[in-house]
């Protein structure tokens, strides 16, 4: 599959005025990309008071880079991009290949979620060791936590400065935050803590678009 994750604020300072044009406009014109997979929009949460550097990030899903860059090419790609242009600033995307692990299944547009968005690192000493551990291990523990809607993994590219990405959806943060108490949580955490290095977290108040 084909991710595009990506963060931005908004041009002006008017954020009312920037959402009401965000959900009619521009979510309706992403949505009107062919060959699109799945696409969530999402506020991007404050973390222990720290105010987040992006207001807003979507993520968006097509089977490959091909069909990615065959939708834009479709008269909604000039479009988005015009919007794009014209009211979002500051963006970050992360564009890569990955896998769905845990696929979410019965999702329905306007359902509410809650997205964890992790970029990392792995042990640098043994490189192969340490992707093989996070592959074998690491995202079997991952995949049985309670509550776990959905699940993406990938590795990113061009000049990213993590190495691999993992997106993880449960209903609400409650829901992540009981399944990172529970002994399933324990053990990812114990886990985490000798796999991944240099995270990055962004916790985000999402919704299904598609």
């Amino acid at each position: 599959m084909h991710f595009t994750f990506v963060g931005f604020n908004y041009q002006s300072g008017d954020i009312e005025a920037e959402e009401r044009n965000y959900f009619d406009h521009h979510v309706a014109l992403a949505k009107g990309l062919p060959g699109l997979r799945q696409y969530y929009t999402a506020r991007t949460m404050e973390h222990r008071g720290e105010k987040p550097s992006h207001f807003r990030h979507a993520l968006l899903v097509f089977d490959n880079a091909e069909a990615s860059r065959k939708a834009f090419q479709t008269p909604a790609g000039p479009a988005l991009i015009a919007d794009t242009q014209a009211h979002l600033k500051d963006l970050r995307s992360n564009i890569f290949d990955g896998e769905i692990i845990v696929p979410f299944e019965n999702r329905k547009p306007g359902q509410k979620c809650f997205v964890m968005a992790a970029e990392f690192n792995l042990d640098k000493a043994n490189p192969e060791a340490a992707e093989r551990r996070y592959r074998e291990h690491h995202t079997s523990i991952a995949r049985r936590l309670p509550g776990l809607r959905n699940y993406l993994i990938g590795k990113l590219g061009g000049n990213a400065d993590r190495y691999r990405m993992a997106i993880l959806t449960f209903d609400a943060p409650d829901a992540f935050k009981e399944a990172y108490r529970s002994p399933v949580g324990a053990e990812l955490i114990k886990d985490e803590e000798e796999t991944i290095r240099d995270a990055r977290v962004h916790r985000l108040d999402a919704r299904v678009e598609i």
